[in-house]
C-alpha cells in the first residue's frame, strides 16, 4: 500500500512538472498564428487554456466551498476588473446617448467585453500559476522546469541567429523577414522582459540546489543574459537596463554593511561598462529614428493621447469608448509633438503618417505603452492600482537581490510594452507574491525562503 501511494505521488509530481514546463512555454509564445483568425487575443496560446483555468477554479470551489489561495495581488486585479467594467458601461452609455455605437468596424460594447476578457485571463493565469507552484512538492523540481525553458530560449535564439532573417517563420503569425532577435514574440522590443523574468526566477531557485549545482546554474543564467544583451537590437531594453542599474545603486547606499559597499562598486562598474559600450549605439539609433522613422512619433503620440484623455476624463473612459476618445485627442497630440520636437531637436516636420492611420481604422488601435493604455482605461484608479501592486511587490522582493532587480526592470518596462498578453510579467508578480509573501497566502512546506 505504501509503495502504491509513493508511486502515485511521484507520477503526480512528474505530471505537474511537465505541465509547468508546458505552461511556461506557452507563456513565452507571443506571436501565435491564431492571431490571424481571432485577433490580438490569439497572439498567445494562453487563451486556449481558458477552459482549463475555469475547470480548475470550479474544482477548487467545489472542494473547499470557498475561493482559496487568494492574495493581495489577485484582489487588486479583481477590483480593477470591476471598476473597469463599471466605467466602460458608463462611457458606452454616454456615447450611445450621442448616437455613437461604434468606431470603424468595432462596436463599443463588443470591444469593451473583448478587452475585459484580457483582464479576466490575467487573473485566472495568476491563480493557476500559483496553484501549480503550491502543488509541486520540490523547489528543485520547479528550478529544473525554469532551467528547461531557459535552455529552450537559448536554443531558439541560436537558431534565429543562424537563419536570419527567415528564422522559424512557421511559428509566427507572419512570414515577413525579421533581422533581430525576437524569440517567439512579434518583435525584439518584447523579448527583454521574457529573458529577465525567466533568468531571474531560475537563479532565485538555485538556493535550493547544492553548492556546485547552484554556481553552475547561476553561471549559465548569467551567460545567457549577457549573450542576449550583446545580440539584442532593442533600444528600449537597453534604456530599461540602465534605469534598473541606477535604481539598484540607490538600494545599496547603506555602507554600514560591507556587502552593500562591494555590490555598489559592482553596480558602478556595470553602469560604466554599459555606458561605455552601448550609449553611442543607443543614442545613434534614437537619432536615426527621429530623423527617418515613425515609430518614436507613434509611441509618443499615443501616450500623449492617453494623457490628454485622462486630463479631460480623470476616471478613465473604459475599455470600449476609448476608441472614440483616441481619435478625439489625436490632433492635440500631433500639435504638441510638433512643438516639442522643433524646440528640442530642431525638427521642423515630423512623420506622423503611422499615427494618423488610426483616425480611420481600429487595427492595432491603442497606446504603445501598457501603463498609459491602462491609465486611459481607468484614469486615476489605474494609477492607484499600479501604485498598490508596485508597493506590495517591492516590499516582498527586497529580500532577494535578483528578484528585486527583475521587478524594477519589469516596472520600468510597463512604460514600453503592452500588458494584455505579456504573461511573463504576471508570472513574475505571481511568483513574488507566492514565494516571498507566505504570510499572505499561507505556508508552503518546501523549506524556508532566505534572503
Amino acid at each position: 500500500m505504501y509503495n502504491l501511494t509513493t508511486k502515485k505521488f511521484h507520477l503526480e509530481q512528474s505530471f505537474l512538472s511537465v505541465y509547468l514546463v508546458f505552461v511556461l512555454l506557452l507563456t513565452i509564445y507571443q506571436d501565435f498564428p491564431l492571431a490571424n483568425m481571432i485577433g490580438e487575443i490569439g497572439r498567445t496560446p494562453i487563451v486556449l487554456l481558458f477552459p482549463v483555468f475555469v475547470f480548475c477554479e470550479i474544482a477548487l470551489l467545489a472542494k473547499h466551498k470557498k475561493i482559496t489561495n487568494g492574495s493581495k495581488l489577485q484582489s487588486y486585479i479583481f477590483f480593477f476588473i470591476l471598476y473597469l467594467s463599471f466605467v466602460s458601461l458608463l462611457y458606452i452609455f454616454i456615447q450611445y446617448m450621442h448616437g455613437v455605437y461604434g468606431f470603424g468596424s468595432e462596436g463599443l460594447l463588443g470591444k469593451a467585453v473583448k478587452v475585459i476578457i484580457y483582464f479576466v485571463l490575467i487573473l485566472l493565469y495568476i491563480r493557476h500559476m500559483q496553484l501549480i507552484f503550491t502543488k509541486i512538492s520540490s523547489y528543485r523540481a520547479i528550478c529544473a522546469c525554469f532551467i528547461a525553458i531557459v535552455s529552450v530560449l537559448m536554443g531558439i535564439m541560436i537558431i534565429e541567429m543562424m537563419s536570419m532573417p527567415h528564422a522559424l517563420p512557421f511559428l509566427h503569425s507572419g512570414d515577413d523577414p525579421y533581422w533581430r532577435v525576437r524569440l517567439l514574440t512579434s518583435e525584439s522590443s518584447t523579448t527583454g522582459s521574457i529573458v529577465v523574468v525567466y533568468t531571474a526566477i531560475m537563479i532565485y531557485l538555485t538556493r535550493y540546489l547544492g553548492s556546485f549545482a547552484r554556481k553552475l546554474v547561476v553561471l549559465y543564467g548569467a551567460g545567457f543574459f549577457i549573450f542576449y544583451l550583446l545580440e539584442t537590437g532593442s533600444k528600449g531594453f537597453m534604456v530599461v537596463i540602465l534605469l534598473t542599474l541606477v535604481v539598484t545603486m540607490f538600494k545599496f547606499l547603506d555602507f554600514r554593511k560591507k556587502r552593500n559597499f562591494f555590490l555598489l562598486l559592482g553596480m558602478l562598474l556595470l553602469l560604466y561598462l554599459f555606458i561605455a559600450n552601448f550609449s553611442a549605439v543607443v543614442l545613434g539609433s534614437f537619432n536615426n529614428d527621429i530623423e527617418n522613422y515613425t515609430s518614436s512619433y507613434t509611441r509618443m503620440g499615443t501616450i500623449l493621447i492617453a494623457v490628454f484623455t485622462v486630463l479631460h476624463h480623470p476616471l478613465g473612459v473604459g475599455t470600449g469608448a476609448y476608441l472614440v476618445y483616441f481619435n478625439t485627442y489625436m490632433a492635440d497630440s500631433v500639435s504638441f509633438m510638433s512643438n516639442f520636437y522643433y524646440k528640442l531637436f530642431g525638427v521642423s516636420q515630423i512623420n506622423v503618417s503611422e499615427l494618423m492611420k488610426y483616425s480611420d481604422s481600429t487595427k492595432n488601435l491603442g497606446v504603445k505603452s501598457g501603463f498609459f493604455q491602462w491609465v486611459m482605461f481607468g484614469g486615476l484608479f489605474s494609477l492607484l492600482f499600479f501604485f498598490l501592486i508596485a508597493k506590495n511587490l517591492i516590499i516582498k522582493a527586497r529580500v532577494s537581490l535578483i528578484l528585486f532587480l527583475a521587478l524594477v526592470f519589469i516596472l520600468f518596462s510597463l512604460l514600453l510594452v503592452s500588458l494584455e498578453i505579456k504573461y511573463e510579467i504576471w508570472l513574475l508578480f505571481a511568483f513574488i507574491s507566492l514565494f516571498l509573501g507566505k504570510k499572505e497566502i499561507g505556508p508552503i512546506q518546501k523549506g524556508e525562503v532566505t534572503s
